[in-house]
C-alpha cells in the first residue's frame, strides 16, 4: 500500500472507531474495519461527520490547529508510544501506594465496604473468589431474578443501595464539555501515533506503531458509557467515596449485562489529585478487589490523562481479530 493509502486507511479507521463508539448498537471493534471504506469515500474535513454538535463540546472532532487535520510542519507530537494506556505494570507493590491506602487485606476491604457486599457477592466468580466472599449455603447457585431485581430495582433507583444506576452519558452542557476535552485529547493521542512505513529506523516505536494504533483504537470503541465526576470544592475523602461509588456502580452494571468489549469512562475534571494518586486508587480500590472476587481476568482498569484525568473500565476485552483473509492490498486500488 502507498504512504497515502496508509494515511487514508488510518484516518478512515479512526473515524470509524469514534462513530462506532457512540452508535446505539452494541459496539465491536471489527465494525471499525468494516466501516472504514465507507468513511474514506466521505468528506474528510472532520473525523466525526455523523456526531451531533448538541451531544459533544464545541470543537470535538475537529483539528485542534484548524488545519483540516494536517499537522504543522516541524511540530512534534504530544504523545508517543510510551504514553500507551494498556499493558501497564501493576502499582500494587508501590511503597507510596502502600502508604496511602494502608495495603488493606481482603477482610479489611470488604468489612470497610460491607454495605456493598450484595453486589460483590452477586458478581464474584465462585471458584476463584476469596473465602471471605463465599457463603456456606448454596454458594454454587446462580442468583435468582429476585436478587437481580433487588440489586438494580426500586431500591437502587431510590438510592437506598450504595451503588447507582447511572445513564449511559450526561446531558448537561458542562459535563459534556469535560468529556469533549478528554475525547479531543484522546483523538490527538491516536493521530500522534506514526505510521510504520513513514518512520525512520531510529524512531521510537519503529515496527510497533501500527499495532499500537490498533490496540489503542479498539479500547476507544469498547467504551460505551461516559460519566463526569467534578472535583470542584469537594473534600478529598468525599470525592474518593464518589469515585468509588461511580466506578463500582459501572462495574456492576457492565457485569450484569455481561457483554464482551464494553466499558465505561469516568472523567475527573477540576481535581487537585495527581495521576499517580488516581493510579494507586484504581489499583487498591478497583483492580485488587476484582481479583479477590475472582474477576481480575475480566477487567482492564487504568487511570489515564487526556486533557483531564480519567478512569477507564473495560470489561472482557477480546483479542484483535485476524482479518488477513478479509483484506488484501488490492482492496485499496
Amino acid at each position: 500500500m502507498t504512504s497515502a493509502g496508509h494515511l487514508i486507511s488510518r484516518s478512515g479507521f479512526l473515524a470509524a472507531l469514534i462513530i462506532a463508539c457512540f452508535s446505539s448498537s452494541s459496539p465491536s471493534y471489527t465494525q471499525a474495519f468494516q466501516t472504514t471504506n465507507l468513511v474514506q469515500r466521505g468528506t474528510a474535513t472532520s473525523y466525526f461527520p455523523h456526531t451531533s454538535s448538541a451531544l459533544f463540546a464545541e470543537g470535538f472532532g475537529s483539528s485542534s490547529n484548524n488545519n483540516n487535520g494536517k499537522k504543522k510542519k516541524g511540530k512534534k507530537p504530544k504523545y508517543t508510544i510510551e504514553d500507551k494506556s494498556y499493558g501497564l505494570s501493576s502499582s500494587s507493590t508501590s511503597p507510596s501506594a502502600t502508604d496511602i491506602f494502608n495495603n488493606q487485606t481482603p477482610e479489611e476491604f470488604f468489612t470497610t465496604y460491607n454495605e456493598w457486599m450484595p453486589l460483590f457477592q452477586k458478581y464474584k466468580q465462585h471458584s476463584l473468589a476469596h473465602s471471605f466472599l463465599t457463603n456456606d449455603d448454596n454458594d454454587t447457585q446462580q442468583p435468582s431474578s429476585a436478587e437481580e431485581d433487588t440489586l438494580w430495582g426500586i431500591s437502587t433507583l431510590e438510592n437506598r443501595n450504595p451503588w447507582r444506576l447511572f445513564p449511559s452519558k450526561p446531558e448537561l452542557p458542562e459535563p459534556l464539555s469535560h468529556i469533549g476535552t478528554f475525547l479531543d485529547e484522546w483523538q490527538r493521542s491516536l493521530l500522534d501515533i506514526p505510521i510504520d512505513t513513514l518512520t525512520k529506523e531510529e524512531d521510537i516505536g519503529k515496527g510497533n506503531n501500527d499495532l499500537h494504533f490498533l490496540e489503542e483504537g479498539r479500547r476507544v470503541i469498547a467504551v460505551t458509557r461516559f460519566h463526569v465526576l467534578d472535583g470542584g470544592d469537594t473534600r478529598e475523602e468525599e470525592w474518593e467515596m464518589e469515585l468509588f461509588r461511580t466506578c463500582w456502580s459501572e462495574m456492576g452494571k457492565l457485569m450484569s449485562e455481561d457483554l464482551e468489549d464494553t466499558g465505561s469512562l469516568v472523567v475527573l475534571p477540576n481535581t487537585s489529585l495527581s495521576l499517580e494518586y488516581v493510579q494507586q486508587f484504581v489499583q487498591a480500590k478497583l483492580v485488587q478487589p476484582a481479583v479477590w472476587m475472582g474477576r481480575g481476568g475480566d477487567w482492564e482498569i487504568v487511570a489515564m490523562e487526556r486533557g483531564n484525568l480519567g478512569v477507564r473500565l473495560l470489561y472482557k476485552l477480546s483479542a484483535i481479530p485476524d482479518l488477513s483473509e478479509k483484506y488484501s492490498p488490492e482492496d485499496d486500488e
